[in-house]
């Protein structure tokens, strides 16, 4: 059985850099079509490479994970994995419908400084006598689609977060040779010119720069991938805007939508 664990990198590929965090990445241990009664294990990674954890982000209490099955919301409770460098959870289905696993690094603030990056708000890093340069807030959005169904319609419906992927076409339609189309929606509204990035989990598991495409979205934020290779794929995007938080220069935030290409 294929492994589907995967993790996003910060730094994106093409000449373009993101951030020295780590991404936020909740996603089944497992590529199948899950029946009731299954176990779904979930691993959830803070890493700036594939294929594995690099750090616990502490605390726990900051990750939010869920399960999304026939409008039902099942929370998940995490346990540090200290040998894998990750959390785990379960969740077993009560049917084989369509699901969602979502998740939500519920913010946190760091800082570029003349002595590296650093965890805190401007005042709390200044008080320590590093140099600050910015602060930001950072917001991590984390979903995986689980069996998709032909002639199901739920993939289509936004799930509200402030910023948001959401495939225009059913996941289960989206095979090898075959492109697929995508909407990005910040605060609800399409998010036009916006650059949007894809790869799958085998493309470039040892760098950090290993995303296989870069598009943006058009007016109505709709962007189209096409997909050339079996396996899990990831589409990702992040935005900057100024920060109404007291002590912040920037909010940044990131999101991510998961999937299996046949």
């Amino acid at each position: 059985m294929k492994k589907m664990v995967l993790a996003l990198i910060v730094f994106i590929t093409f000449g373009f850099s993101s951030l020295f965090a780590h991404e936020f990445f909740v996603v089944p241990r497992d590529v199948k079509d899950y029946k009731a009664g299954d176990e779904v294990k979930i691993d959830v990674l803070s890493t700036h490479y594939f294929i594995k954890g690099e750090e616990i982000e502490e605390p726990s209490t900051l990750n939010s994970v869920y399960v999304l099955q026939n409008g039902k919301k099942t929370p998940l409770v995490l346990t540090a994995n200290r040998d894998r460098l990750l959390y785990e959870t379960s969740w077993k289905p009560e049917n084989d419908h369509p699901a969602l696993v979502v998740g939500e690094r519920i913010g946190g603030y760091y800082c570029y400084t003349t002595e590296g990056y650093m965890d805190g708000t401007k005042k709390e890093v200044s008080a320590s006598g590093a140099t600050v340069s910015k602060c930001l807030y950072f917001n991590k959005l984390s979903k995986t689609y689980l069996n998709s169904k032909t002639n199901d319609e739920s993939f289509k419906k936004p799930l509200g977060q402030i910023l948001e992927i959401v495939p225009l076409t059913n996941p289960v339609d989206i095979t090898v040779g075959k492109s697929g189309k995508f909407q990005v929606l910040y605060d609800g509204k399409p998010f036009a010119n916006a650059d949007i990035f894809s790869t799958y989990d085998t493309f470039d598991p040892k760098s950090e720069n290993a995303y296989a495409k870069k598009s943006k979205t058009d007016k109505d934020g709709i962007v189209n991938f096409d997909f050339d290779h079996k396996g899990l794929w990831l589409v990702r995007v992040n935005y900057h805007k100024p920060s109404k938080i007291a002590d912040v220069d920037e909010d940044d935030i990131s999101a991510i939508m998961v999937f299996n290409v046949k």
